[in-house]
């Protein structure tokens, strides 16, 4: 009888030292482990290259681990993506959404497994839950650029839009605020939106038919600055200089096109700001502290009187 005491009391001391001694592994495993934050986005462009790298450096800085996956514009290559953060068990995750509705799903899978969203740059569509958005306000950029263009046309005449890929939140929020600002100068009209589909070669050609078609045009509306840059070399091949052409991002290349007169203006977006300022919200989450709704990166207009005060983050 003393021995099954005995017996029964050695296996129990055995079984707490094993059950301690997993805990203290596990525990100590944890706390020196850098925490990981995920962050889904797209690198189809220097602009979300630039964002990725402030991304990284921040990280760095902060002593977590980021892990940085490239959609390619895909929302159903991305929603893969958020279901491999997942199960990797992130921390947190930072998300710039391919498209607004397709993404609600995505957003759903985090926030069923209890893993915090910080939206950047983007919109998300209504039915999902996240911390907070951060980045450029899409539309109020937007709205600079074309405010540039219809100072520059004398708020009359015939514009054309080059668009990037249709259904994205820029895409949509991007035309939305042309049609916005045309509605304050009613002798201004839309001859044409063409694609761009982030191809330099194809805004070129793009812009050589609108040429060919509408001789009296006087403006180019560009989603994107390497877009405006290549509608640019269109109208100089054509002898169109007088043609007012604007971009949106504030890139080092549209800035010094600024200054020597190739494309008229900008809006200053900062992507590099972007990524840093959704790995810090991250990590003040995941600190436990309570965010705000929206931590937003301001867009300034760029153009020849104030380009020398400004430098391209991409």
């Amino acid at each position: 009888m003393l021995e099954d005491r005995t017996r029964t009391v050695i296996l129990l001391i055995c079984l707490f030292l094993a059950v301690t001694g997993i805990l203290v592994s596990c525990s100590n495993s944890t706390e020196n482990r850098p925490r990981q934050i995920g962050f889904c986005m797209t690198l189809d462009d220097p602009y979300w290259q630039n964002m990725r790298l402030g991304a990284l450096d921040e990280a760095k800085k902060l002593g977590v681990e980021v892990t940085i996956t490239n959609a390619k514009e895909d929302p159903v290559l991305q929603i893969q993506q958020i279901q491999e953060m997942i199960a990797k068990q992130v921390a947190a995750v930072c998300v710039v959404p391919m498209k607004k509705e397709p993404l609600v799903s995505g957003i759903q899978a985090l926030n069923r497994a209890d893993i915090p969203v910080i939206l950047v740059n983007r919109e998300v569509a209504e039915g999902c839950d996240y911390l907070c958005f951060t980045g450029t306000d899409t539309y109020d950029g937007a709205m600079t650029s074309a405010g540039i263009l219809m100072t520059a046309i004398g708020g009359k005449g015939g514009v054309v839009e080059l668009h990037q890929h249709l259904g994205t939140g820029p895409e949509i929020a991007r035309s939305r605020a042309l049609r916005d600002a045309m509605k304050e100068h009613p002798e201004v009209t839309l001859l044409a939106r063409a694609p761009h589909d982030g191809d330099r070669g194809k805004a070129i050609k793009e812009m050589q038919v609108l040429l060919e078609r509408f001789p009296n045009m006087k403006g180019v509306y560009a989603h994107g600055d390497p877009y405006a840059i290549a509608a640019a070399e269109a109208c100089r091949d054509a002898g169109r200089v007088d043609i007012a052409i604007v971009g949106m991002g504030g890139s080092a290349e549209a800035i010094a096109a600024i200054k020597e007169g190739k494309i008229t203006g900008t809006s200053y977006q900062q992507p590099e700001e972007e990524g840093r300022s959704a790995i810090r919200l991250a990590v003040r989450c995941l600190n436990g502290e309570t965010l705000e709704t929206n931590y937003l990166v301001s867009c300034p207009a760029i153009t020849k009187e104030n380009a020398g005060q400004f430098v391209g983050q991409f």
